[in-house]
């Protein structure tokens, strides 16, 4: 039940995000029930079920709310590679927290694996309007330049969080541009 369309969660999708962000500071993922969610959250399974089949469902929404954040700030300046990196690096430093929260609970395996369709969907497309609507229908050497690029990101990102995240976006930013003025040089 994979959600990300551009609506804004209401209520009850707030309260269960919010209520799953809590109970992982306080235990692990994998022993956080439905019942605690809906307790916490202040809603019955039933509201749970009508929005979700699993926690996987409630951080998938989470996070494309996010990068829908994320398509915002890149919009609001022209795109370059530089600003596109830079807005990258300083969205995920808005959101350390949560970033450090998934560390913690061994979860950043979930968002590294939805990322791709994420942010194609999230930010992609409302950042590009001359995109197909699927990544599925990008030219071959887009669609690998596009895997490229994000796995490299992503890899840096990991480090980044490993080292404790103590680069600045503007670094980070900078460390990228290096390497494909590096690889340019190979060619």
């Amino acid at each position: 039940m994979e959600k990300t369309n551009d609506k804004t969660m209401n209520n009850a999708e707030t309260a269960f995000v919010n209520a799953l962000l809590k109970l992982m500071k306080e235990k692990p993922y994998n022993q956080i029930s439905v019942s605690e969610l809906s307790d916490v959250a202040q809603y019955d399974r039933r509201t749970y079920y009508r929005y979700y089949t699993s926690k996987d469902d409630i951080l998938f929404s989470y996070c494309a709310v996010l990068l829908s954040k994320m398509a915002k700030d890149m919009s609001s300046n022209p795109l370059t590679p530089q600003s596109g990196f830079l807005s990258f690096f300083k969205f995920w430093d808005n959101n350390r927290e949560f970033l450090d929260l998934l560390y913690k609970q061994n979860l950043l395996y979930f968002l590294g694996e939805k990322l791709d369709q994420l942010l194609y969907e999230q930010v992609g497309l409302k950042v590009h309007d001359d995109l197909p609507t699927q990544l599925s229908e990008v030219s071959e050497f887009s669609r690998y330049a596009y895997y490229f690029t994000l796995g490299g990101l992503w890899q840096m990102l990991i480090l980044w969080i490993r080292d404790g995240m103590k680069l600045t976006p503007e670094q980070l930013t900078s460390h990228v541009l290096a390497s494909f003025s590096e690889m340019q040089k190979m060619i």
